[in-house]
């Protein structure tokens, strides 16, 4: 078995850690960026514990061959959401293997969650498989009992502390598991939040079709058929930004993937800039050093065959 600690200046780095997840980080709130990772692998079992410092939209995929469950650390400034749905505290997060996912994770958010391998580990979750998402869903929310999270918080945390011998430590996780599993009740959104998450996901899906088109409130609306007032209250609700600022950070966050993944030579700041829309480059500079703290030349830059997580 092996723990180990990761500490990342950069969440496109982060992102890149994990290269099978194929995620994807979306930084929102303004501010530098610090993130931090502590991992532990043993056998077929791999706990990680994360925490962002801002708010970030996270997708990625799930392995086919794994389950995960997730579940809130810390909440942050605000409250998570997942798959369109709240992540309270006392919530988890499943997913089947091929699952996409999206995470709108506030500032300060930790989150803490466990992959297995589900071949290895199916005879011992048989028990808990009306927890899991069921035929043709490959991720559910569910409500589990405080002492439920507490459990499994305080068995993934030892697991990550060293505390327990292997085998003893990874049995208790799977115990943990199947008493959550066996009592969870789905989590329902309103149909407010239900709403509010459509209206920003195919908005985000609208942005990255077409970076360098700028799109206005107006287009937005037009093309979801919503009020300016419902794009704006669910942004509100689910991004804590308005749809102006979400879809020009979601822009922002398309040039800075663009140049961590060339290297000066091939792509110069002005053209990245330009091929997002940006048609300024002096504003274009005063809102990427807004958003991410940095001068776009203070961004690292490929060197020689490095790759990067990319954004599309």
């Amino acid at each position: 078995m092996a723990g180990h600690i990761d500490v990342f200046d950069d969440f496109h780095v982060h992102g890149a850690s994990a290269p099978e997840w194929n995620q994807r980080y979306v930084q929102v709130s303004p501010g530098l960026m610090r993130s931090r990772l502590t991992e532990f692998t043993g056998g077929h079992v791999h706990v990680f514990r994360k925490w962002l410092s801002e708010r970030v939209v996270q997708q990625g995929g799930l392995p086919g061959d794994q389950l995960c469950f997730a579940l809130p650390l810390h909440p942050g400034d605000g409250e998570p959401i997942a798959q369109g749905r709240p992540l309270p505290m006392d919530g988890l997060l499943a997913l089947r293997g091929g699952a996409d996912f999206t995470l709108q994770r506030p500032r300060n958010m930790e989150l803490l969650a466990v992959t297995l391998d589900s071949e290895a580990w199916r005879w011992q979750l048989d028990a808990a498989q009306s927890g899991l998402p069921q035929r043709g869903a490959r991720s559910s929310v569910l409500n589990i009992s405080h002492d439920a999270a507490e459990t499994l918080r305080a068995r993934l945390l030892a697991l990550l502390a060293g505390e327990h011998p292997e085998p003893l430590a990874l049995a208790s996780v799977v115990d943990a598991l199947s008493r959550s599993l066996g009592e969870a009740g789905g989590v329902t959104p309103s149909v407010g939040l239900a709403t509010a998450a459509y209206v920003v996901s195919e908005t985000h899906r609208m942005v990255m079709a077409d970076a360098p088109k700028v799109l206005s409130v107006a287009t937005v609306c037009a093309r979801l058929r919503i009020s300016r007032r419902t794009l704006q209250n669910g942004f509100r609700l689910v991004a804590g930004t308005t749809p102006l600022d979400y879809m020009r950070a979601v822009r922002l966050n398309v040039v800075r993937a663009r140049l961590h993944r060339s290297d000066r030579s091939e792509l110069t700041i002005g053209q990245a800039a330009a091929d997002c829309g940006f048609d300024h480059l002096s504003h274009f500079v005063e809102r990427y050093n807004a958003l991410f703290g940095e001068l776009p030349s203070r961004t690292a830059r490929r060197v020689g065959h490095t790759s990067v997580v990319t954004l599309a």
